[in-house]
C-alpha cells in the first residue's frame, strides 16, 4: 500500500503555535572575566501554574492534531501492538525459602509479575515455547493490582537472609522516588485489597518513605503527601542530604538507625553494601557526582552480637578516601577483598587488599593492593565481575561493543563461555550458590536464557560443568531472520574512529532511498550495547528502514578513555560523532539524504538537540528528543542535576562558564535566518523528577519562538503518570511509540511498506 500525502498540504504554511508569554527575566552568572546577564524569558514554565496548564493543553491539542495527519497512525498501532504481545520472562532466583522466583508477562500486561515456583524444583519449560507459568508456579506478587491503571511499579525488592520476608519498593507514576513495605514471603500479593494497596492486611505495618537512587531520605517535603497520594516526582527542588539509616522491623520509620550522613557535604551521593554471604563486613561508597569516582569505607560488624546495637555506632576504615579512581568490592575471602577499579586500568582490572584488624586508628597507610586480574591489554573492557561457588567469580568483558562471558577461578584461570556469541548479556551470580543463569539478547535476539552449574558445590574448578538453555523468547511478528546487523567503524569530524550497529530488514533497500532511524546516548560512561527493541524494528519492518546506533564518544565503548574524551569542554566532539554518523549512513547509501530522524533519551535527548542546532541545514530529516537536559545553565538547580557537573561542566563556576554556555540547546537555537532546524518533537512526562520536565518546556517555547517562520513543526509531547522512563506501562509504551513513529512518517514522507 502506498503512504501519506498529508505532508504536502499539512507542512505548506508554518504551524500556528500557542502563544508563549516572554519576559525580560534575567540570571546573573560568571564566568572568567566577571558577571554575565543571561535572558531566560521562559523561565515562569518552571513553576506549576494555571497559565502552564493552559499552555500544556493548547501544546497538546497541536501535536496530536498534527499526528492524527498520518492516515496509517492505526496501523502503526495496530504492529506494534501485535508485536509486544509475546511472553517475556526474567532468569529464575533461588530464595532462602527454597522456592524459584521469576518475572514474566504474557504480552500486553502494564508490569511484570512475580511468580514462585510452587516447588524447590527449578522449572522446566518447552524451550522455545511460549507456555505461562501458571501450571508450574504461583503468582507471588502482582504490581498491576496496586493501582487500577498500571502506572505502579516494583522499583526495588528483596527478600531477608533467611527467606521469610520480602521487602519491596513501589513508585507511583515512574517517580524516581518510592516507598518501602515488608510483608511474610508467605503471604503473596496476589489480589487487589479493598481501598487500595495501603489497606493491605498481609503486609507488616512498617513504611519506609523518601527512598531514591536506593537511599533513605526524610527531607522537609510535606508536597509528597501521604505515601497513597501521586505527588512525588512533580516536585523541582534539589536533591541533598542524603543519609543511609538501619531499620529494624517492627518499627516506626522514625526509630530508624542513623548509619552514615555527612551534613558538611549535602549533595554527596551515598551507596551501602555488605559482604556475602554472611553480611560481616559492611561497604561504604561515597560519591560526589556522577563521575565514575568514589571513596570506599569499609566496617567490621563482627560475627555475633545485635547488629542494631553496632550499626549506629561503626568504625570506618577508610580502603579509598580520595577521587582519583572507581572502586568496587567484587567479594571477600574472609578478610580478604577483591575489588574492581580503574586506578590506573581505564579498562578495570581486579585488585585484592586485606581487610585491616582493629581501630581504624591504627590502620597502616596507605592500603596495600595487589593485583588479581590485570586490565586486559587487547581492548577488553572488564564489565561487571561476581562471586560465585565459593571462591569463583563470572567475569563479564565488552570488546569492540560486544559482551564476552567467563567463568574464573580463585587462582586466575578464565573459561570462556559462547565464544562466537555476537551481542549483550547479563549474569546474576551468588556466591553461595553452584550455579548461575545468563541472558543473551541482541538486535534481533529478544532473549535467551541459559544455566551454568558447577559439578560440585565450592569447587571453583569448571571440569565437569554443564551449560544448557532454559529458555528463549520468540516474537512471532519480528523474526530473527527477518533482521540483518553489521558493525562499521566510521571517521569522526576529527578523524577518530567511532563504531556503529546498523541494522536493516531483509527487503530494505541498501540504494540510498531507506529512512533511518538513528539512536545515541555519549554520555555518563555509559555504552551502547546491542539491544532488542520492539519499537525500533517495527519501525523498520513497516517502512524497510535502517536502525543505526553509533557508540559516539563520552560512553564507555573503548573503556573509561572514551566517556573522558566526551565531557566538558570536550563534549562538542560527541556531538560532532553524532553528526558524522549520519553523513557515514548517508554516503554509504544506507540512508537517503533527509530522511535520518535521529532520537535519543535523558542525555542523548540533550544530544538531540545539541546535535541539530550545531549540524548544518538538511542533515537530519527529523529529530525526536526524549526527556532531554536542555538548559545547562540551571541543571544544578533542579532535584539531581548537581551530580552532572561531572560531565557537563559547572555553570557555577566562572572556569565553566563560557563552554558551558557554548553548546547548551536552550542558549544555542539558531533563528529561522540562521537556519531552519528540521521537524522537531520534544517528549517529556509530568512526574519526571530526575530530568524534570520544564527543560523541555522552556526549550520547546524557544524553538518556536526563534522557528516561527520554519514550515518544519517544533512539538511537545507531554506523558501523563509517567517519569523519567522506568516502570512506564506497556500500554503508555505502545501509544508513545505510535506518536513517534507516526510524527517521523509524516515529516519524512514515509510510504507504508509492511504487510
Amino acid at each position: 500500500m502506498t503512504g501519506s500525502s498529508p505532508r504536502v498540504d499539512t507542512l505548506k504554511l508554518p504551524p500556528r503555535y500557542p502563544t508563549s508569554r516572554r519576559t525580560e527575566h534575567l540570571d546573573t552568572y560568571h564566568n572568567k572575566n566577571g558577571e554575565v546577564k543571561v535572558l531566560d524569558p521562559y523561565n515562569w514554565l518552571e513553576q506549576d501554574t494555571e497559565e502552564r496548564s493552559v499552555w500544556l493543553d493548547d501544546q497538546a491539542s497541536l501535536t496530536q492534531t498534527f499526528i492524527g495527519n498520518f492516515e496509517h497512525k492505526e496501523k502503526i498501532k495496530s504492529e506494534l501492538t501485535k508485536n509486544w504481545d509475546f511472553s517475556r520472562f526474567s532468569y529464575p532466583r533461588l530464595a532462602k525459602d527454597g522456592r524459584w522466583y521469576w518475572n514474566y508477562n504474557s504480552g500486553l500486561q502494564a508490569q511484570y509479575i512475580l511468580y514462585r515456583s510452587k516447588t524447590s524444583e527449578l522449572p522446566k519449560f518447552d524451550v522455545g515455547g511460549d507456555e505461562g507459568p501458571e501450571a508450574q508456579a504461583e503468582v507471588f506478587f502482582d504490581p498491576n493490582l496496586l493501582v487500577e491503571d498500571g502506572t505502579a511499579y516494583l522499583a526495588t525488592s528483596a527478600f531477608s537472609k533467611d527467606g521469610k520476608y520480602f521487602a519491596y519498593g513501589i513508585s507511583l507514576s515512574g517517580s524516581d522516588f518510592f516507598t518501602i513495605y515488608v510483608r511474610k514471603s508467605s503471604e503473596p500479593f496476589n489480589k487487589r485489597p479493598e481501598g487500595g494497596f495501603l489497606n493491605d492486611p498481609d503486609r507488616l505495618p512498617d513504611i519506609i518513605r523518601f527512598v531514591k537512587f536506593s537511599t533513605i531520605r526524610f527531607p522537609e517535603r510535606a508536597e509528597h503527601g501521604s505515601a497513597a497520594e501521586d505527588k512525588a516526582g512533580t516536585e523541582t527542588t534539589s536533591d541533598e542530604n542524603a543519609a543511609i539509616y538501619y531499620h529494624v522491623l517492627g518499627t516506626d520509620q522514625s526509630q530508624d538507625i542513623l548509619v552514615y550522613k555527612d551534613e558538611q557535604n549535602p549533595s554527596w551521593l551515598f551507596g551501602i553494601g555488605s559482604s556475602e554471604p554472611d553480611g560481616r563486613f559492611i561497604e561504604l561508597y561515597i560519591s560526589k557526582d556522577t563521575s565514575h569516582k568514589n571513596k570506599l569505607y569499609l566496617a567490621d560488624l563482627g560475627t555475633d552480637g545485635d547488629i542494631a546495637s553496632k550499626v549506629g555506632n561503626l568504625k570506618w576504615h577508610k580502603i579509598v578516601d580520595n577521587w582519583d579512581a572507581e572502586f568496587s568490592v567484587v567479594s571477600n575471602h574472609d578478610r580478604k577483598h577483591f575489588v574492581m577499579t580503574d586506578k590506573d586500568a581505564p579498562r578495570k582490572k581486579v585488585v585484592t587488599f586485606d581487610m585491616p584488624e582493629g581501630d581504624p586508628s591504627d590502620d597502616p597507610a596507605p592500603i596495600r593492593f595487589e593485583e588479581f586480574i590485570p586490565e586486559d591489554k587487547d581492548g577488553g573492557i572488564l564489565s561487571s565481575m561476581s562471586p560465585v561457588n565459593g571462591k569463583a567469580f563470572v567475569a563479564q568483558y565488552s570488546r569492540n561493543v560486544c559482551d564476552e562471558l567467563y567463568v574464573v577461578t580463585s587462582t586466575g584461570k578464565f573459561h570462556r563461555l559462547d565464544p562466537n556469541f555476537v551481542g549483550t548479556l547479563s549474569a546474576a551470580p551468588k556466591q553461595e550458590d553452584a550455579f548461575f543463569f545468563a541472558t543473551f539478547s541482541g538486535f534481533n535476539n529478544p532473549g535467551v536464557i541459559k544455566q551454568f552449574k558447577f559439578k560440585e558445590k565450592n569447587v571453583d574448578t569448571t571440569e565437569g560443568h554443564t551449560w544448557t538453555t532454559w529458555r528463549e523468547t520468540r516474537v512471532k511478528g519480528l523474526l530473527a531472520d527477518e533482521f540483518k546487523t553489521k558493525q562499521v567503524w566510521y571517521k569522526s569530524k576529527d578523524g577518530v574512529e567511532v563504531p556503529m550497529f546498523i541494522v536493516w530488514h531483509k527487503d530494505t533497500p541498501l540504494d540510498g532511498t531507506a529512512p533511518a532511524i538513528q539512536y545515541g546516548y555519549g554520555g555518563f560512561s555509559y555504552t551502547m550495547r546491542p539491544f532488542f527493541s520492539v519499537s525500533f524494528l517495527t519501525f523498520v519492518k513497516a517502512f524497510k528502514g535502517v536502525l543505526a546506533v553509533p557508540g559516539i564518544r563520552g560512553g564507555a565503548e573503548k573503556g573509561e578513555q572514551w566517556h573522558l574524551d566526551g565531557i566538558r569542554e570536550n563534549r562538542v566532539k560527541v556531538y560532532d560523532d553524532f553528526i558524522y554518523a549520519t553523513k557515514y549512513l548517508v554516503d554509504n547509501k544506507y540512508a537517503a539524504p533527509g530522511k535520518v530522524a535521529i532520537n535519543g533519551g535523558s542525555n542523548g535527548g540533550t544530544l538531540v538537540a545539541a546535535s541539530i542546532n550545531r549540524a548544518e541545514q538538511g542533515t537530519f530529516g527529523a529529530a525526536i528528543a526524549d526527556v532531554g537536559v536542555m538548559d545547562l545553565l540551571k541543571f544544578p538547580q533542579f532535584t539531581i542535576g548537581a551530580a552532572w557537573v561531572s560531565d557537563y561542566g559547572d555553570p557555577r563556576d566562572p572556569n565553566d562558564f563560557d563552554f558551558i554556555k557554548a553548546y547548551s540547546p536552550l542558549h544555542n537555537v539558531p533563528s529561522f535566518k540562521e537556519k531552519a532546524l528540521p521537524p522537531t518533537i520534544l517528549l517529556t512526562a509530568d512526574h519526571d523528577d530526575r530530568v524534570v520536565p520544564l527543560h523541555t518546556f522552556k526549550h520547546i517555547a524557544t524553538l518556536q519562538h526563534e522557528q516561527h517562520d520554519n514550515q518544519n513543526p517544533m512539538l511537545l509531547r507531554v506523558e501523563r503518570k509517567s517519569g523519567h522512563g522506568a516502570g512506564k506501562s506497556t500500554e503508555k509504551a505502545i501509544q508513545e511509540a505510535t506518536d513517534k513513529w507516526s510524527f517521523v512518517a509524516v515529516v519524512l514522507d514515509l510510504s507504508w511498506k509492511g504487510e
